[in-house]
């Protein structure tokens, strides 16, 4: 195992990436040589972009076309999008940076009703000049990855990462999308992504939804505690920093499993041992520290839950395991709440009435917050 401390900032791979392979297996079996799409949701900081961009170069590696696009990185401009979306497509199908711009005029229209880009081999016609309308572009871009695949005869898998934020874009985009890509599966598979899960499986899983049977929904668990214990002691044995199993235990329990937690707790007991290798307050410590480390973002997330109204009372119950219905709130009042908190992907059911944090960390923040 290579010699580098844990990984607490941006994607993983290789040893890095735990207790995904038969995930990724799985992935690139369905979507790259059965040409079927995936909804993959998880909650943030789970690994779902890791797991994308290994699929990814799986896909590469094989022959294929893979495309990653960030739908959050768009503003809220149409536009914008589809030029994020022919960027993306372009660059990484040819496998050159830049090669989008060298397409001049393929978003902002051609004077000629027909352009071919010969130098990078691949070859497309746009129609239209530079007022073209925007829904038109945005409709081409949707259809790029496909057109081009079919041009080539590749197979591709397209990544539509945080696939929920078209919602911000526009409320009709990700109903005109589906429209589009359901026609654009010739040599193309997706996968959608996105950290609001409770959003993601309402556009996919009800009928009353645009999206709905555009992709079949695919879990993604967080690894288990066995392949943490393994991954843990073989990271700590190959730095030469010492560490008990009960130890490793005790930090998977704190972070109950969460990728992004895990890595942090860890990180903290890594540097606290190389000061001072016998400290026998080192784990308390590498917790408090771990905590103190997610209070900015936690309390970004804290005050989106602020609506509706009776959230954060619910969030709270939720994380003293208490009763969540009751206690003079009507029942509808609390049902939003839940939704909300599922929409975000901060909970998850467990079971009839009973609820969980997806981030145990973000549960202990709340209790901790709302216990004072």
């Amino acid at each position: 195992m290579a010699e580098h401390s844990f990984p607490i900032g941006g994607t993983v791979q290789g040893q890095d990436l735990v207790g995904r392979e038969g995930t990724l297996v799985e992935l690139f079996e369905r979507t790259y040589q059965h040409k079927n799409s995936v909804l993959l949701s998880a909650a943030r900081q789970t690994g779902k972009t890791s797991v994308a961009e290994e699929l990814l170069r799986r896909v590469r590696a094989a022959g294929g076309w893979g495309i990653y696009i960030d739908c959050s990185a768009a503003t809220d401009d149409e536009r914008d999008l589809a030029d994020l979306i022919a960027n993306s497509t372009y660059d990484q199908a040819t496998g050159s940076k830049g090669a989008f711009a060298k397409l001049k005029g393929l978003i902002g229209g051609v004077p000629k009703p027909m352009l071919f880009q010969t130098d990078l081999d691949l070859s497309l016609a746009f129609y239209g000049g530079r007022h073209e309308s925007t829904p038109r572009l945005l409709t081409r871009a949707f259809g790029l990855a496909d057109d081009l695949a079919s041009q080539k005869d590749k197979r591709c898998v397209v990544v539509y990462d945080e696939f929920q934020w078209l919602n911000r874009v526009s409320p009709t985009l990700i109903a005109r999308a589906r429209a589009e890509i359901q026609h654009r599966m010739t040599n193309t598979a997706y996968v959608f992504m996105g950290s609001e899960v409770g959003l993601l499986n309402e556009l996919f899983k009800s009928e009353k939804r645009m999206p709905f049977r555009l992709a079949s929904p695919m879990p993604l668990p967080l690894p288990s505690p066995a392949d943490w214990h393994v991954y843990i002691a073989g990271r700590f044995e190959a730095l030469r920093v010492s560490v008990s199993d009960s130890d490793i235990d005790d930090l998977i329990e704190f972070a109950g499993c969460h990728p992004r937690d895990l890595m942090e707790v860890c990180e903290q007991l890594l540097v606290l041992r190389k000061i001072s290798p016998s400290s026998p307050g080192a784990i308390e410590l590498a917790k408090v520290r771990t905590l103190e480390g997610l209070r900015a973002p936690f309390e970004e997330i804290w005050k989106r839950l602020e609506r509706p109204k009776g959230t954060w009372t619910t969030a709270a119950r939720i994380a003293r395991r208490q009763a969540i219905y009751g206690r003079g709130r009507s029942r509808e009042t609390t049902a939003r709440t839940i939704e909300k908190l599922e929409r975000e992907g901060v909970i998850h059911k467990t079971g009839r009435g009973s609820y969980e944090f997806t981030e145990p960390l973000f549960g202990a923040y709340v209790r901790d917050l709302t216990t004072r």
